[in-house]
């Protein structure tokens, strides 16, 4: 039986951001929400009781969180002392501050007395403290350009341990890679004011990774729709580009991804990059032109042949792990030894910027494996090695039927974080960007290392949603970032039948969007 923890609220109510928390330290509990009422008596299965009080007083916003032991019978009024307590720092609120900002600082006290409170008796803390969003780094961004003064290093990762209870690692960690992606794209903050960035997506895959949900068909539906496929998409890139050429912005990077972009033929490749070439502005004046060329099983010499004609400057080859049970048992299908011979042919061909890609926390995989896949990518000498935490991401395989495979502990994979960061630094790899998952092991984070300027800037673009990203093809999603920050999404069709039998619908909504985004950007311009 389920361990049962009660979450009871005393004034303004953060049900969700309460419960994720909760979930960190006991994620296989049965979390539930009651109402408080003093004289309500505390079931006889209940382990504990936690009970927030979030207060707002004048211009200060503060919690209080405690956790009780429940004794059946019991009732909440009893349980209101509580040796396991502890309280936010006071946090005060502009005299005009609006419902939004009050909603966010009393989040924050709640969730910091929370974690507070859990760490206390639990014994152990969160390595993020109480950030449990994607893209901490925006944080850290935040503190480096606010208008108070220049921030250095140590005031910074200090902040982060203060406020945030992010443990020492992350917090410089996160520190570290905020001035790296600075070093590596300048004008970071300003992007959104004179650039975009293109993604390209092509869902089509040999097969169908048991931790992967992205837009993913395979090669049965690849044969049935490619054609009209890649009809839509020539032309929804047409459009674009054209868009783009009407009001002059710069493209920043274009990166096509998936699925598996080299799933294509080389013939399908290269009519789609010569496309993007041809009609996306500014070819040769791109940062970077970057396609996902993950899977082993689908590099070839002529498909190689076509990215190095094309202009692409930067790929990558995604071993996940060099593990030949592993592969099978996650649906890669293929022999680590090809993982190797693939990678040559880029090299031979003149790539100088491979990215690999491991994940850590793989089904059946233990420390010694990942230390062997650790040291087989590092054998090939990649410019970049990016590492991954297995995310048990919803309607995945894995997900799906997570108590038939063995996944390690949170403890070893830990461990496995930390010596795979030391070898790979030790190799004279880099940090330069960093994004979390929902659901990831161990509560942890991906990161992307490199060689000095072999970093991967679109990734930096796209994780600290610095820029517009121009979404297209089926399932891809556009973030319009607007001149002042303001952000919203759209996605297209992801089924591959439905994105073509909607393209009109979709070259419409996109031309609407985007003219909204690149006339503001015209417009900042003049009077910047």
């Amino acid at each position: 039986m389920k361990e049962i923890i009660e979450l009871c609220f005393v004034g303004l109510s953060y049900e969700q951001e309460a419960m994720r928390m909760i979930s960190l330290f006991y994620p296989h509990s049965d979390i539930r929400v009651e109402q408080q009422d003093v004289d309500k008596q505390v079931g006889s299965v209940t382990r504990f009781v936690i009970t927030v009080d979030v207060n707002k007083k004048e211009n200060d916003i503060c919690a209080v969180v405690s956790i009780a032991l429940a004794s059946q019978g019991e009732s909440f009024s009893a349980l209101r002392s509580s040796s396991y307590q502890s309280r936010s720092r006071m946090l005060p609120l502009a005299m005009n501050a609006t419902a939004v900002q009050i909603r966010r600082a009393a989040k924050r006290a709640m969730l910091y007395a929370l974690h507070e409170t859990l760490a206390a008796y639990t014994g152990q803390r969160q390595p993020w403290g109480i950030l449990t969003g994607v893209r901490p780094g925006k944080l850290a961004h935040h503190l480096l350009a606010r208008t108070s003064g220049v921030s250095t290093a140590a005031e910074i990762t200090q902040e982060l341990q203060a406020n945030y209870r992010m443990d020492n690692v992350r917090s410089r960690l996160l520190t570290e890679i905020a001035y790296r992606e600075l070093e590596v794209v300048p004008d970071l903050y300003t992007l959104r004011q004179r650039e975009v960035s293109i993604y390209i997506g092509i869902p089509f895959c040999p097969t169908h990774c048991a931790y992967c949900t992205f837009p993913a068909y395979s090669m049965v539906d690849k044969a049935r729709y490619a054609e009209g496929f890649l009809d839509a998409m020539l032309r929804e890139i047409q459009g674009v580009g054209s868009l783009l050429r009407e009001y002059g912005v710069p493209v920043t990077t274009v990166y096509i991804g998936g699925g598996t972009p080299t799933s294509l033929k080389a013939k399908e490749l290269g009519e789609l990059l010569e496309s993007v070439v041809a009609q996306i502005p500014g070819h040769g004046t791109w940062r970077e032109f970057c396609v996902e060329a993950g899977r082993a099983d689908t590099i070839t010499k002529d498909r190689v042949a076509v990215l190095k004609t094309c202009g692409v400057d930067r790929v990558s080859v995604n071993p996940q792990s060099f593990k030949a049970e592993t592969l099978k048992l996650i649906g890669r299908g293929h022999s680590p030894d090809i993982i190797d011979k693939r990678f040559n042919l880029f090299r031979e061909a003149g790539f100088t910027n491979i990215n690999m890609d491991l994940i850590l926390g793989l089904p059946g995989e233990q420390k010694s494996d990942v230390e062997y896949s650790l040291e087989r990518t590092l054998q090939l000498e990649p410019d970049a090695i990016t590492v991954h935490t297995l995310s048990f991401k919803r309607a995945s395989e894995v997900t799906d039927h997570r108590d038939a495979y063995a996944i390690a502990e949170d403890r070893e994979v830990s461990d496995m974080m930390n010596d795979v960061a030391k070898q790979v630094k030790g190799a004279g790899y880099a940090p330069y960007y960093l994004y979390r998952q929902k659901d990831i092991l161990a509560n942890l984070e991906n990161v992307g290392y490199s060689l000095p300027g072999k970093e991967g800037i679109y990734n930096i673009c796209i994780i600290e949603e610095m820029q517009t990203i121009i979404g297209i093809g089926g399932g891809a999603a556009s973030k319009w970032v607007m001149p002042d920050g303001t952000i919203t999404h759209h996605q297209n069709a992801r089924e591959p039948s439905a994105y073509i039998a909607h393209i009109e619908q979709t070259l419409l909504k996109k031309e609407q969007a985007l003219r909204r985004v690149l006339s503001a950007i015209t417009t900042f311009g003049h009077f910047s």
